[in-house]
Formats: C-alpha cells, structure tokens, sequence
C-alpha cells in the first residue's frame, strides 16, 4: 500500500519568524474517512499543531479548496498521495491552518444594509471563493468571487432589491467585472449571468464591455517535424496541445494562469498590464527561451503591449519573444512565418 506523504503549513504568529512546511507519513490513511480525521491525527501526533475545528471550513490541497468534511479518499484519487496542505491565506496565517479573515469579512459591510443577520451567516460560508480569487493577487481593493455568489444568492431571495445589488456588482473600480475566470463551473455561470443583467439593466457603458476582435486564424496541423528543439525551454500558455508537446524534444513548461489580462484592458489598462507582465516574467524567470500561446488576445497582452508590460513592472525582456502556436508549427516543419515579422518582441531564432 502507498504511503500517504503530508507537507503542512506550519507557523505560529507569536512564535515564528519565517513560515515552513513539516512532513508527515502515513501508512493507515484508510482508516480516515474525511480531511478532518486526518488533520485530527495529525494534531494527535503533533500537540503544537492547530487546524479549524469546523468541518464545513475549507483549506488548500495541493492549491485547491477542499472543505474538511470532503472524502478523502476522493482527494487521493484527485491529487495523489502527495499533499500539500495550507490554510486559505497564507499571508494572513495566525496558527497553522488557522488564519485571520478580516479582510474577507469587511467585504460585508457594501451589503449590509441590504440583508440581515442570518444572510451574514451564509456569507461567510464563502471565504474559500475570496481567497481563490485570482485578482486579488494583483488587486486587493477589488471585490472578491465570494461577494459576487453571496449577492446572486441574496438577489435569489430579495428579488425586489435586484437592482440595488446590481448596482454595487457593477462598481467600475472594483465590481464584477473585475473577475478572472475559474475553473468552477457554477460560479462561471453565475457571473456570465450577472454580468448580462448589469448590461441590460444599462449600469454599465457598454464601451467597457466591448473588446477588439480578432481574425481566427485556420489551425494548421504539424504533418512532419524537421527540428524537434532539443536543448530548448519551451513556454505553453493557453496551449493545450499535448500531442505536439510530447513529439518534441524540449523541455516543456505549462503556465495555468487563468487570464492574460486582456478583459481588463477597458476598465484597468495597468491592471491589466501587470497580469499579463506577471505571466511572461514568471516564463523569463524559469528559463524559457520563448512562451507560446494559442489565443490571439494572449498574444496581443504578452507582444503587442510588451513595452507597456515593460513599464508596469520595471522589467526589461527585450531578449525574449512571443510565438502563436500556428507559428510554432511552421517552424517545427522548417518554415519560417511572414507573421514573425510583425512581432513587437523580435524573433532571434532564426
């Protein structure tokens, strides 16, 4: 039987300077039917150990949110038998898995007078959506994912307060259109909702709302492969084709970010900026010698606003380069694109 190998968060706000992560073993992981039994032993192995004693409270495993209550054995199937364990915040830790919400709670107050005691209860089941908003990494003064649930919830039972709610969601500076997306599916059709109904009940400037098309480009499919860039680093971002990946023989880096910035681009240019610039940065960091991306939207963030990625971060990447997976191919089979021409950060690989 596997082994069931835990790195926890560890840190005591009173005590420590630095947070860590502690490792754990265990071998009768199938003697614990929820992640709340497990921490429970772990916490009898560990008196020092603290985790929230409320089943419904989530943490992150392996950077996902799980409730306590959530099976195990489910999570095993999902993530592995290696786990990394972490409280929702982890800036905001005071003991462990145990952290302060503050922040998330003082998010009530642009609601408060609308709903009442016991809908306040309800809200702060939603912690979990707030700290696994992505745009609060960049912004913190932007509503997070749990206010935009909380208020679909609230516009469910106070139909006659429809518009007051709306009209906080469309707060031009920190609203709901400052959402990136996820991958939780219920809460992207709660948005995609919202939204509508901001737009057609005329809150918001349509202008906003309304992006630069792009032509879609014929996909080309890879028929031969003359170089197979061995010795390179190669950035995917968007790009899910694993095929092609495993035909060639570099070594390969996905980049997940949910969103290159572009949506923002109407309300926050520099927002927008600094999203996109965080993505092509973290791939200059790592080594890449170029990233790859599939979408023209992403490709318009991370090239043809480089020099405004440049500004908003204070970081020079002139050296590096953007390719479209279309133009990766050509280059693949030996082709060389007239598109690379165009190309704000120049091409230096041919």
């Amino acid at each position: 039987m596997k082994k069931l190998e835990l790195r926890i968060f560890r840190f005591d706000k009173n005590k420590d300077y630095e947070a860590y992560y502690k490792p754990y073993v265990y071998d009768n992981y199938e003697n614990f039917k929820a992640l709340y039994d497990l921490l429970l032993q772990v916490q009898d192995d560990d008196i020092y150990f603290d985790f929230p004693k409320d089943e419904n409270a989530y943490i992150l495993v392996n950077s996902k949110p799980f409730s306590l209550c959530a099976n195990l054995e489910q999570i095993l199937q999902e993530e592995g038998f290696e786990l990394m364990i972490e409280p929702l915040s982890l800036k905001r830790a005071t003991k462990d898995l145990i952290f302060d919400k503050k922040d998330f709670l003082d998010e009530f107050k642009f609601v408060a007078s609308l709903v009442n005691d016991e809908d306040k209860k309800l809200y702060e089941k939603y912690d979990y959506l707030y700290y696994t908003s992505e745009i609060l990494k960049f912004n913190q003064d932007c509503f997070g994912d749990s206010l935009f649930y909380f208020i679909f919830k609230m516009i469910e039972k106070y139909p006659g307060k429809k518009l007051d709610f709306l009209q906080i969601l469309a707060d031009k500076n920190r609203g709901i259109f400052y959402h990136l997306p996820t991958k939780n599916k219920d809460l992207e059709q709660i948005i995609k909702k919202l939204k509508d109904e901001i737009s057609q009940a005329g809150l918001i400037d349509k202008n906003l709302i309304n992006f630069k098309e792009f032509k879609k480009e014929e996909e080309r499919k890879l028929t031969h492969i003359k170089h197979d860039f061995k010795g390179f680093n190669i950035g995917f971002y968007g790009y899910e084709n694993e095929e092609l990946k495993t035909k060639l023989k570099a070594k390969i880096m996905d980049f997940k970010n949910p969103s290159s910035g572009f949506e923002l681009l109407n309300f926050n240019a520099n927002l927008a900026y600094k999203i996109a610039a965080d993505i092509v940065l973290d791939a200059y960091d790592k080594g890449c010698d170029f990233l790859v991306v599939d979408e023209a939207k992403d490709f318009y963030m991370f090239d043809t606003c480089c020099k405004d990625l440049m500004k908003e971060s204070g970081r020079d990447f002139e050296d590096f380069y953007i390719l479209n997976s279309q133009e990766l191919i050509a280059l693949i089979e030996g082709e060389e694109s007239a598109s690379l021409k165009n190309h704000k950060l120049k091409v230096t690989l041919i």
